[in-house]
């Protein structure tokens, strides 16, 4: 039977709005990591919502922050630094106008599609959510 794409693993997570309402991804992203078996290095592409520009760029510190991994999600190191030119490659929300109740199927879609274009290999999709949600899916495409 022919597989066009799988979802390998998928985490969201939860956090307390007060404090940082907008990295969910950074909570979410090394749970489906870790689920798929993976590191960032395994990715060939990374695409994350956009909320907000600066939303992108605390998300992306706190994944390489040693000190965020040890002291606010419990883990001995950081998930990584985020390799540019597998991130957001085909733009990210904001260029894309931010369509809400249609970024997830929009990222989803367009990561398969460039995967696909590319050959085949793993994309992680993370995003983040009013209401201090994050979520993070690892796909594979053939």
């Amino acid at each position: 039977m022919f597989r066009w794409a799988i979802c390998e693993s998928y985490a969201f997570t939860a956090i307390d709005v007060r404090q940082d309402m907008l990295l969910g991804p950074a909570w979410s992203t090394p749970l489906a990591l870790e689920r798929a078996g993976l590191t960032l290095a395994d990715l060939t592409l990374i695409d994350m919502h956009e909320a907000f520009a600066a939303q992108t760029l605390a998300n992306l510190q706190c994944m390489a922050s040693d000190r965020f991994a040890r002291e606010v999600l419990g883990r001995s190191q950081a998930t990584g630094e985020v390799d540019e030119s597998k991130f957001n490659v085909l733009g990210g929300s904001i260029a894309y106008g931010h369509p809400f109740a249609a970024t997830g199927a929009r990222m989803i879609t367009q990561t398969l599609h460039e995967l696909r274009r590319r050959g085949g290999g793993f994309g992680l999709v993370t995003a983040c959510a009013a209401g201090g949600l994050g979520s993070a899916m690892v796909l594979e495409a053939e």
